[in-house]
């Protein structure tokens, strides 16, 4: 039997409570998509129905049977999503139930996602930089900040009120020294606030990734949004990921968020590149004496606790939040400082890692 035909294999073989139906003949089953091997499923249930509680677990173990999908989600709707009703003065139609397999940024060697368990610890700061430094060694890179809520690429790739361009109905990318890239806060105005729900999200992130012209290559950075929410789980469903980098400062505080980042990636079946310390130390630009004020080495340490790559640390440098705040990246400024070889550094050693996955 192809794909399809295990997939309603299973649906039949589902009783639909005590109806008498299967889950085919309820036609409960509103959606289906297959991406590799992870499954995701959306059905129609009724506010107040008792399935509500039992059949997604039912749904998840059954597919699981087939040798193909190892990862399963089961969507519950109250209703077809507007869109997709019936029109008037139309034939019913049975609702979509053929898995299609979907994935989206298939045409970068590397999809890379820059994570980190708390807000606060430069994330976007390295995402930025190093997906510059990945430029600066001749790699073709894109970036895609994906953090709704709080956009920052914009302001620190210096591309503050820059629209793209609409070509066919798909937009393009934004280019900026030497990269491609498209941020929510290119497409919405600087102060507005994006006052939406999980799934609200989830759908502009998936609308932009494929409405966007991405012209592909070595790597795709993806900036996304602290913590382990809606967010990273529609990525990791929706993109193949190579791998994530887990970013962190040294203090305990922040750590403690860093693991908990590991584990979301690793319960989605997402290696871990590895682990960055940033904020490692301030050197004193006078005197020379280095002063880790966020403590030292937890990252390193910690990284050894949990059996995944270091990657390396960054040093607090003024620099760094100057060409951030000016639109100006450290590494497109002063790549020769500390900073900009800590950065040099670490991408190459994801290129390493990268290779050992």
């Amino acid at each position: 039997m192809d794909l399809q035909q295990q997939f309603e294999a299973v649906f039949a073989g589902i009783p639909y409570g005590n109806s008498g139906d299967n889950l085919l003949e309820a036609n409960v089953i509103h959606g289906c998509v297959v991406n590799h091997d992870f499954a995701k499923v959306s059905i129609i249930l009724e506010e107040d129905s008792a399935l509500r509680h039992s059949l997604p677990s039912q749904i998840e173990e059954a597919l699981k049977g087939i040798s193909e999908i190892n990862r399963v989600a089961v969507e519950i709707f109250a209703e077809a999503p507007p869109d997709e009703e019936e029109k008037p003065n139309s034939e019913p139609q049975r609702p979509a139930q053929q898995p299609q397999r979907s994935a989206y940024l298939q045409n970068y060697e590397n999809v890379i996602a820059v994570a980190s368990g708390k807000g606060g610890v430069g994330k976007s700061t390295v995402a930025v930089n190093l997906a510059l430094a990945l430029a600066k060694k001749g790699y073709k890179v894109s970036l895609f900040d994906a953090d709704i809520y709080g956009p920052s690429l914009p302001i620190m790739m210096g591309l503050r009120n820059a629209k793209p361009e609409i070509v066919g109905n798909k937009l393009i990318p934004i280019s900026k020294h030497g990269i491609d890239m498209l941020s929510i806060g290119n497409l919405v105005d600087e102060a507005s606030a994006m006052i939406w729900r999980g799934p609200m999200v989830n759908q502009a992130l998936e609308q932009m990734l494929r409405d966007t012209r991405w012209p592909g290559g070595d790597f795709m950075i993806l900036d996304l949004p602290p913590g382990t929410g809606d967010a990273q789980l529609t990525l990791s469903q929706t993109v193949e990921i190579a791998g994530a980098v887990i970013v962190s400062t040294p203090q305990d505080v922040a750590l403690l968020d860093a693991a908990k980042a590991v584990a979301m990636f690793e319960k989605v079946d997402i290696d871990i590149v590895g682990i960055v310390e940033n904020m490692s130390s301030f050197v004193c630009p006078h005197c020379q004496k280095e002063t880790p004020i966020f403590s030292s080495n937890g990252a390193q340490k910690e990284s050894e606790k949990l059996d995944v790559p270091f990657l390396g640390s960054i040093p607090i440098e003024l620099a760094v939040r100057q060409g951030g705040d000016e639109g100006k990246p450290l590494m497109t400024e002063k790549g020769d400082s500390a900073a900009g070889k800590a950065f040099s550094a670490i991408a190459e050693n994801i290129i390493k890692s990268l290779e050992t996955l």
